[in-house]
């Protein structure tokens, strides 16, 4: 009986214990609160680079304009150099024969103008940048000239030509190429009358502040410093039709010879050794020295000029 009371009180304990874990009376069943979920780390934001300058351009190199300059400058130089050693001398037989200095076979009659080709200055303008003022400029000697740049550094330039020289005006087709290498500065410069080539220059620097100057007369290699020419050596080509012992007709260079644009360099033995040269003028130490040929009209019994008689002469030294 006993064990009976304390087996249905054990129950009864049970049973109170089964309903405290129970929800109340009356009131919904909480589920289970859901779990709470590990945080999410933030995305870090790439870090901001280190501002960096832009690439610095590649430079455009030297332009005609700018090449062109420093041919004028050099040709300056050895222009002023020459001509006030010619005077220098001359001065000195008219003092000495004032009545006779122009007989004498030392007197230097000619005037140094040696590149006598007019293209170059042409195209003075002529920079990537300023095709229509390089046009405009063109357009004063040739109103209806086109430009056009075919390359970089290089241009051409068509228009036409009124040719005189027949006593009637003839319309010619005229056209101008300038290329110029940005790297060395060096240029040519080809004209061209009815497809013929006419004219031709070409500036080439040597290094060591020497540089080729070009034409159809002229060939010359001159040191050009700040301080003015310190070295020459030049030959002027005779470029009419000579009589007496020098023989030939018209004696040009041209460009089937020798092309040194953009970057060659001249032989002095191709100076020195040409055989149709008028003159030959030489700078070296400080002596600047003409050798060649001096011309003497021909006359006929009327005293009209008929034509030249080039005379070898002795060397002539031109002092300062």
């Amino acid at each position: 009986m006993i064990r009976k009371r304390i087996w249905a009180l054990l129950c009864a304990v049970l049973l109170l214990g089964l309903t405290a874990c129970g929800a109340p009376a009356g009131t919904a069943e909480v589920p289970p609160a859901e779990p709470t979920p590990a945080p999410v780390e933030e995305p870090t934001a790439a870090p901001t680079p280190e501002p960096t300058e832009a690439p610095t351009p590649e430079p455009a190199g030297i332009s005609y304009a700018e090449a062109y300059s420093r041919y004028l400058a050099v040709f300056g130089a050895l222009t002023d150099e020459v001509e006030r050693r010619i005077e220098t001398h001359n001065a000195v037989l008219e003092t000495r024969y004032p009545d006779s200095y122009y007989m004498n076979s030392s007197y230097l009659m000619q005037v140094y103008i040696p590149f006598r080709t007019a293209y170059p200055a042409l195209g003075s303008a002529l920079a990537e940048d300023s095709l229509d003022d390089a046009l405009e400029s063109i357009r004063v000697f040739y109103p209806d000239a086109e430009l056009t740049a075919t390359a970089p550094g290089a241009y051409e330039a068509v228009y036409t030509y009124v040719d005189k020289t027949s006593g009637e005006e003839v319309e010619r087709q005229g056209r101008c190429t300038w290329e110029c290498d940005g790297a060395t500065g060096a240029f040519r410069v080809l004209a061209y009358l009815d497809g013929e080539l006419t004219e031709f220059t070409e500036f080439v620097p040597q290094g060591e502040d020497t540089y080729l100057i070009y034409t159809m007369t002229d060939k010359v290699l001159v040191t050009c410093t700040d301080s003015g020419v310190t070295a020459l050596l030049h030959v002027h080509r005779i470029s009419e039709a000579p009589l007496g012992t020098f023989p030939g007709d018209m004696r040009l260079c041209s460009l089937e010879e020798d092309d040194f644009f953009p970057d060659g360099v001249a032989d002095e033995v191709w100076i020195r050794s040409d055989a149709n040269a008028q003159y030959l003028l030489t700078l070296e130490n400080g002596d600047m020295v003409f050798t060649g040929k001096v011309s003497q009209d021909v006359l006929d019994d009327a005293g009209n000029k008929v034509g030249i008689l080039w005379q070898d002469i002795e060397p002539i030294r031109l002092e300062k």
